[in-house]
Parts: structure tokens; sequence; C-alpha cells
């Protein structure tokens, strides 16, 4: 369990994150990811040869503490899947607790909606900062020929619900269109849940 009481500073390089001090590391392959893209002939296809990485996280999360904040780093790896890019699975917090991502580099999307049915998709530029109210289902997704690399910040002890994305995924799609274009369209496979 990791809880911080006094002031602290930590130096990292966005470029060389393997170094990044984390509680806990997690790598997600396609293997990983294979339900949550539309084109499973080109996951098979892919998975048949390798298992590429999509995407990494670094988390340094305060359990149990009354008060704080949690951070961690995500490096979302270029690519991707059939006409969908490289993208994280998304989820909603289950507890209260809103979040801040602030891109570090690359480029990317974040995607957003609510059970009500509100739908976002942000832009991720280096400098950015992109506030997610505690309601809205969240994704990144990385548009550029880069890595994509943000940090997040959140209360401490924030449960996530991956399951409703799962099963009912997000209504919008970040793809690529004709020459390559960053298109946003509706996903014919969306599901209320």
């Amino acid at each position: 369990m990791t809880t911080f009481t006094l002031p602290f500073q930590l130096d990292f390089d966005p470029h060389a994150l393997g170094e990044f001090p984390a509680s806990k590391t997690i790598i997600r392959r396609l293997s990983d990811m294979s339900a949550y893209y539309q084109d499973k002939a080109k996951v098979a296809e892919l998975l048949s040869a390798e298992d590429p990485t999509i995407y990494r996280f670094w988390e340094i999360e305060q359990e149990n503490a009354p008060r704080g904040l949690s951070f961690g780093v995500t490096c979302i790896y270029a690519g991707s899947i059939g006409s969908e890019f490289h993208m994280t699975k998304g989820h909603f917090h289950t507890s209260p607790g809103d979040e801040l991502y602030i891109t570090l580099s690359g480029r990317g999307k974040l995607a957003m909606f609510s059970r009500e049915g509100d739908v976002k998709t942000l832009d991720m530029l280096p400098g950015s900062m992109c506030y997610i109210p505690t309601a809205y289902a969240h994704r990144t997704i990385n548009t550029g020929a880069d890595e994509f690399i943000f940090l997040a910040v959140w209360p401490p002890s924030i449960a996530h619900d991956y399951e409703t994305i799962l099963k009912g995924g997000f209504p919008q799609l970040v793809v690529k269109g004709e020459q390559e274009a960053v298109q946003i369209i509706e996903n014919p496979g969306h599901q209320r849940v």
C-alpha cells in the first residue's frame, strides 16, 4: 500500500518510462484488447503472427487513503487495428472522483460519454489538460505517428467499471479515414448497457 504524508518531488523522463518508480505497471497487448476492436478478422490476423503491445500504464495509487491524489502515466504506442487507432480499454468510475489528463508528448483523442447519452471527444496535444467528470466513461486514442504519453491524476481508491465498455462499447469510434485523416464516426456496435 502506498500513502503519501510528506511533500515530495518526482522527476521522470516521459520517454524513459521504464525507469518510472511505479507501484504498479500494466501492459496491455492486443490479446488483452481483442474484444474492444471492431475488425475481428484483422485482430485474428495480427494475433496469428504476434501479440503487439498497445499501451503501458504506470501508476502510484494511494490505496484506502482518506485524501490525497493518485497518479500515473500512460504510453499508447502508435498503430492501428484495421481502421481503429491504438487505444485504451476505457472505463467508468464506480465511485465519485473526477480525473485530469495532461498530455506530455504525442497526440491523441479523449473519447467520453455519460450514461445519459452525452458524447464528447477532445483533442489531446502536448501541454493540454483534459478534465473528466465522474459520470463520464473515458478512453484515450493515439492518433499520431509517435508514442502518445499523458499524466493522469485522480482521487485515491477509485474503482473502475470496464465491463460496461466491454459489453456495449463507446458510442463513437476514432478511425483512420481516407488519406490517413482522423475521423470520429458513430459506433454501429454500441449498445447502452
